[in-house]
């Protein structure tokens, strides 16, 4: 087996190890109801767009403040959004069907 291909294999392993260690940390924020994930992220957000508006961006405190809120409100459904679409793609990968509901069938969908 030449070199190049036994790189490829080795880069392929820990790429799916990676992403199975990856799932498993995301799978918990997934579970959280709506409401939730933007309690938790909103905040989160504006604390982490202050300190970048502070820091590297060099922006006076108020303004910091203020472009972390402001920016926090964008990114925030931005986020949930993203989330709840990848657990919807991965659930339709996987054939499970949604909390509450049928797990759709290819027939169903091209109605």
């Amino acid at each position: 087996m030449p070199m190049a291909d036994r790189i490829k294999t080795a880069l392929r392993t820990v790429e799916r190890r990676l992403a199975r260690i990856g799932l498993r940390m995301i799978r918990p924020w997934e579970r959280l109801p709506v409401g939730a994930q933007v309690a938790i992220a909103f905040p989160t957000w504006a604390v982490l767009l202050f300190l970048f508006h502070l820091g590297p961006l060099n922006q006076p405190p108020v303004r910091a403040a203020f472009y972390g809120v402001f920016w926090s409100i964008l990114f925030t459904p931005v986020a949930v959004l993203a989330t709840q679409n990848e657990l919807r793609k991965r659930r339709e990968r996987e054939g499970q069907k949604p909390p509450g509901g049928e797990a759709e069938t290819p027939a169903a969908r091209s109605r």
